[in-house]
C-alpha cells in the first residue's frame, strides 16, 4: 500500500531556525493519524514565578506527536497591575520559537515587580487527523417543485431535509489538516524587596499606588496596623484619601481621581496618623469641582500595635502587602550592651526573613512587599477582625 508523504508550507513569518516534520500516513484507512483534531499542550516549569531573575521553561507538543509537522510557542502579552503589556519599553518575555513535534523554550529572566501579573503563552501546532465520511444518493427537490437525484456526504449520519429516499453508497476515511492552539496563563508574583533595597521599596510603591488608584478610583480600599507610616507612600496614602487631578493640559482641562473606597487605619499614636484623613469634600478650580466624600479614618486602638507597619491594599487588578517591623540593637549589633545576653538560636529568629533592612538609631528596620491577585485583602480583613478592632477603638475623626 502506497504511504503518502505531506511536508507543511512554513508559515509567514518564522525564524530560520523553524523546523518542520514529514507526517506519513497509509490510505485508505490512515492507521498513523487520530481521529479528530489533536490536542496541544502547554506547560510551564515553574508553574507559578515568585523568585527575582527566575528564567521560566515553556513546553508545547501535541496529543498525537507523530501526526505533527511542527509545534510553536510565543508570548501574547501579560495583564499587569496598572496596564498590559507589551507596551513602548517593555522587552517581551519570549521570542517566537518552532520546532518538529515538539518545542521547548526560554523566556528572559522575570524582572520583578516590574513583570508581575498574568502572562499569556500561546502553543500552536500544524496536524493532520482523519473523519469518517458517508456518501449518499438522496432526493430533493428545488423552489419550483422539479426532483433531482443529488450526492450528499455527510459524518455517518443519514441526511435530513430537504433531502429524501436517500441510499447509502460508500464510507471512508478523510485526511484533514490545520492548525491547532491552546493558551495558557502563566502567573508572575515576584515580592518587591527582592529587586529593591529598602528606599527603593517604599519609592517604587508610593508611584504605584498613586498609578494603581487612578485606575481603581472609589474600588481601592486600604488598612493598616501601623505606629508610622514613612514616607513616600504617606503621601501618596495622602492624596489617595483626598482625591486629586491629574495629567492636566494647557486648557487646564483635567483628570480626576476621586478618594479611594475605604481607608483605615488602626493604631495606638493617633496623633502621629491624623493629618493622613479628613472629612468632607475636597472642591478647587475656576469652576468648582467637587470630589466624592472622603473615607479615611484613625481608630486608636490602644497599646496593641507590635509591628512598625502592616498595610494591605486593593489595588485595580493586584492587592499589595507591606509589612515593616522593628529588630532592636541588641539582635543584630554587637556594641549594644545587650547583645551578648541574647542567645544564638534566638538572635537567628528574629533576623530570619529580614533580607532588606536600613538601620537607624532606633534599630534596624526591616521591609518586605508582596504583590499579589486581586481578592486576598477584603479576606484578610474579616481574618484580621478589621472592622471590629476599629469599631471598639476611639475613632479620629
Amino acid at each position: 500500500m502506497a504511504r503518502i508523504v505531506l511536508p507543511v508550507i512554513l508559515l509567514l513569518g518564522l525564524s530560520a531556525f523553524a523546523q518542520t516534520c514529514q507526517v506519513r500516513y497509509t490510505p485508505p484507512d490512515y492507521p498513523e493519524l487520530p481521529v479528530g483534531p489533536p490536542q496541544v499542550r502547554l506547560t510551564f516549569s515553574p508553574s507559578v514565578v515568585m523568585a527575582n531573575g527566575a528564567v521560566v521553561q515553556v513546553s508545547a507538543t501535541t496529543t498525537a506527536p507523530g501526526a505533527t509537522a511542527w509545534v510553536r510557542v510565543r508570548w501574547q502579552g501579560g495583564q499587569l497591575a496598572t496596564r498590559d503589556a507589551p507596551y513602548p519599553g517593555y522587552a517581551p518575555l519570549l521570542s517566537p520559537n518552532q520546532g518538529c513535534s515538539t518545542v521547548t523554550a526560554s523566556t528572559r529572566p522575570i524582572a520583578g515587580p516590574g513583570d508581575n501579573g498574568m502572562h499569556a503563552f500561546l502553543a500552536e501546532a500544524y496536524a493532520y487527523w482523519k473523519e469518517w465520511r458517508t456518501d449518499w444518493s438522496c432526493r430533493y427537490r428545488d423552489a419550483d417543485g422539479n426532483e433531482y437525484t443529488t450526492t450528499v456526504t455527510t459524518g455517518g449520519e443519514a441526511p435530513g431535509s430537504p433531502y429524501y429516499a436517500c441510499t447509502y453508497l460508500r464510507g471512508y476515511w478523510q485526511v484533514n489538516s490545520g492548525v491547532v492552539s491552546a493558551t495558557e496563563r502563566l502567573p508572575v508574583y515576584v515580592s518587591w524587596e527582592q529587586a529593591l533595597d529598602y528606599d527603593g521599596v517604599y519609592r517604587e510603591f508610593a508611584a504605584r499606588l498613586l498609578e494603581d488608584h487612578k485606575r481603581a478610583g472609589g474600588s481601592m480600599l486600604a488598612y493598616a496596623f501601623a505606629k508610622e507610616v514613612p514616607e513616600p507612600v504617606r503621601g501618596a496614602l495622602k492624596q489617595v484619601a483626598q482625591g486629586y487631578f491629574y495629567d492636566c493640559n494647557w486648557l487646564g482641562i483635567c483628570r480626576r481621581a476621586d478618594p479611594a473606597g475605604e481607608i483605615k487605619y488602626l493604631t495606638d499614636v493617633p496623633s502621629a496618623l491624623t493629618d493622613l484623613v479628613a472629612t468632607g469634600r475636597l472642591c478647587g478650580g475656576f469652576i468648582t469641582f467637587c470630589f466624592g466624600e472622603r473615607n479615611a479614618r484613625v481608630s486608636d486602638i490602644g497599646p496593641k500595635v507590635e509591628i512598625k507597619t502592616f498595610l494591605m491594599v486593593k489595588g485595580w487588578r493586584h492587592d499589595y502587602l507591606l509589612m515593616d517591623r522593628l529588630i532592636p540593637r541588641k539582635y543584630y549589633d554587637p556594641a549594644d550592651p545587650y547583645y551578648p545576653g541574647v542567645p544564638e538560636d534566638e538572635r537567628r529568629q528574629v533576623l530570619q526573613g529580614c533580607q532588606v533592612y536600613k538601620d537607624t538609631e532606633e534599630g534596624r528596620r526591616c521591609v518586605a512587599l508582596v504583590e499579589t491577585p486581586t481578592g486576598i485583602v477584603p479576606t484578610l480583613k474579616t481574618l484580621l477582625m478589621i472592622d471590629p478592632m476599629f469599631r471598639r477603638g476611639r475613632q479620629y475623626p
